[in-house]
């Protein structure tokens, strides 16, 4: 019985041994989180010519993480007014003339990316002529980029609403 009192009594110790370290390790963390914030607002009131260069850079620094949580609030808090509405039904006039132009643009995005895979295939050529590396792959790349501008202008329709 006397070793289970003291077997108890020894864990109670140590349970307020760690609760009194974790206490301090807390107090001394606020402690120095307080200590920088003042270090940080006094550095922030005071003019820079006062301050020494690691001085100016910590308050530089501060000033943009100010700045970028501003603009990142802002950005987030303009993206949640966003509004659904709705057009009105028997507008269809506008709607024809918009994708009639769209479709136009849409036909030239085509036809320009057949030129572009036309010289990449003239350049691949011109590079097997001259048994250049660097101008077979500049040729390939031009070739498969004209390909691809010409298959997303075609695959419009998958895009339509």
């Amino acid at each position: 019985m006397r070793r289970f009192i003291t077997f108890i009594k020894n864990k109670a110790i140590s349970a307020y041994t760690a609760v009194k370290i974790a206490v301090i390790a807390a107090f001394t963390a606020v402690k120095t989180a307080i200590g920088r914030a003042v270090t940080a607002i006094r550095e922030d009131f005071t003019p820079n010519r006062q301050l020494s260069v690691e001085q100016r850079e910590r308050k530089t620094m501060r000033s943009v993480r100010k700045i970028t949580a501003g603009l990142m609030a802002a950005s987030m808090a303009a993206s949640l007014m966003g509004i659904t509405c709705f057009a009105a039904e028997g507008g269809g006039e506008g709607v024809e003339t918009f994708n009639t132009v769209v479709e136009f643009i849409v036909d030239w995005v085509a036809r320009i990316g057949l030129v572009v895979g036309f010289i990449g295939a003239v350049q691949f050529a011109l590079g097997f002529k001259d048994d250049s590396a660097d101008g077979k792959t500049r040729g390939l790349m031009c070739l498969a980029s004209g390909f691809i501008v010409f298959a997303v202008a075609k695959a419009y329709d998958m895009f339509q609403i």
